[in-house]
C-alpha cells in the first residue's frame, strides 16, 4: 500500500539556478539566498523518508477546463525559460515519470466524477517550478508533475488532493508531495525592481503582503491548516502564487481541513523581487 511520507512547500525562483557568486552579488552585501542550502536539507529529508516518487505541483503550469497530470513514462529534453532565458537556457533534463500512479489518479477521478487529463505526449511543455526542483532534488525517483487548473477554487484543489491521496494508497509508492511555488506573489514595477533584489523580507512588495505571509507561516508552524483556509479569501488579495493551489492540493492529500501537521522552515522567509519565498516541510 502506497503512502505519502513527505510534504513540503518549496520555493523555485530562477535565482537558485545561478552560480553562488552571482547570487551573492544580486543579494547585496555578499548575502546568499537560503533556498539553495535549503534544497540540500530537503534532499537529506527525502533520503531519510526513503522517497521513491516525487509529485510536484507546478504553479507555472496553468490548465483551464480540467486538472492535468504529466503521466509519461519518461521525460527528456532541453529546457529554456520563456520568462528568463538569460538565466535558464538549454538546460538538459532526463528523469523517469510515474505512469502507473498517473493512471491511478485518472481512475480515481473518473470514479469520483472529477475532470482530469493524463497527458503523455512528449511535446507537453515543461516549466521551471518542475525543472528547477528536478535540478536540485532529483536522484532516481519517479516524477509526476501536476498543473494548476486556473478556473478552480479552494474546494476544487482540496478535493483533487484527496483523490491524489486515494490514488497513492492504491500504489506501492513512497511519495513526497512538493508544492513548488511562492507565497504572496506580486513583483516590483520594472522601474523599481532592481532596487529590491535583496533577499531581506523587508523588500516584499508591501508590508501588508509580508504580514499576510507571516500569518500563513505562523499557522503552518502550529499546524493550523484550517486557519490558513479560513484566511484564504483575504490572502487572495496578495496574489499567492498559482492561486495557492500548490499548497491546497498538497493539503487535500494530507486530509484537508482536518490536517494538523506542523511545518518546519528549511530556509529563511525571503524576498524575490517583491514576492515571498520559503521552504517549509510538514511533519506528517
Amino acid at each position: 500500500m502506497g503512502e505519502v511520507v513527505s510534504a513540503a512547500i518549496v520555493g523555485h525562483v530562477p535565482t537558485v539556478m545561478l552560480d553562488e557568486d552571482i547570487r551573492r552579488k544580486l543579494g547585496g552585501c555578499g548575502e546568499d539566498t537560503t533556498l539553495v542550502d535549503g534544497f540540500a536539507r530537503l534532499r537529506e529529508h527525502l533520503d531519510e523518508q526513503r522517497v521513491d516518487t516525487l509529485i510536484i505541483f507546478d504553479t507555472h503550469w496553468f490548465t483551464t477546463t480540467e486538472h492535468v497530470i504529466a503521466g509519461a513514462a519518461h521525460h527528456k529534453g532541453l529546457y529554456t525559460s520563456e520568462e528568463l532565458p538569460r538565466v535558464i537556457h538549454e538546460l538538459p533534463f532526463d528523469y523517469p515519470g510515474a505512469p502507473a500512479l498517473a493512471d491511478n489518479i485518472r481512475l480515481v477521478c473518473k470514479e469520483r466524477r472529477m475532470r482530469v487529463t493524463n497527458a503523455t505526449t512528449p511535446t507537453l511543455p515543461r516549466h521551471y517550478p518542475t525543472i528547477n526542483l528536478i535540478h536540485h532534488l532529483h536522484r532516481d525517483e519517479q516524477v509526476l508533475s501536476i498543473g494548476v487548473c486556473q478556473t478552480g477554487e479552494m474546494t476544487d484543489f482540496l478535493d483533487f488532493g484527496a483523490n491524489i491521496a486515494e490514488a497513492i494508497s492504491r500504489s506501492n509508492a513512497r511519495v513526497a508531495l512538493l508544492g513548488s511555488g511562492g507565497m504572496s506573489h506580486r513583483f516590483w514595477p520594472l522601474s523599481e525592481l532592481f532596487e529590491h533584489l535583496s533577499y531581506a523580507p523587508e523588500h516584499v512588495i508591501t508590508a501588508q503582503a509580508r504580514a499576510a505571509d507571516e500569518f500563513v507561516l505562523d499557522c503552518w508552524r502550529r499546524g493550523d491548516h484550517r486557519g490558513v483556509c479560513e484566511f484564504y479569501p483575504q490572502y487572495r488579495a496578495h496574489a499567492p502564487e498559482g492561486k495557492f493551489a500548490h499548497y491546497l492540493m498538497l493539503l487535500g492529500a494530507l486530509g484537508g481541513l482536518e490536517c494538523t501537521a506542523p511545518g518546519s522552515l528549511y530556509s529563511a522567509y525571503e524576498n524575490s523581487i517583491g514576492t515571498g519565498q520559503v521552504h517549509v516541510v510538514f511533519n506528517i
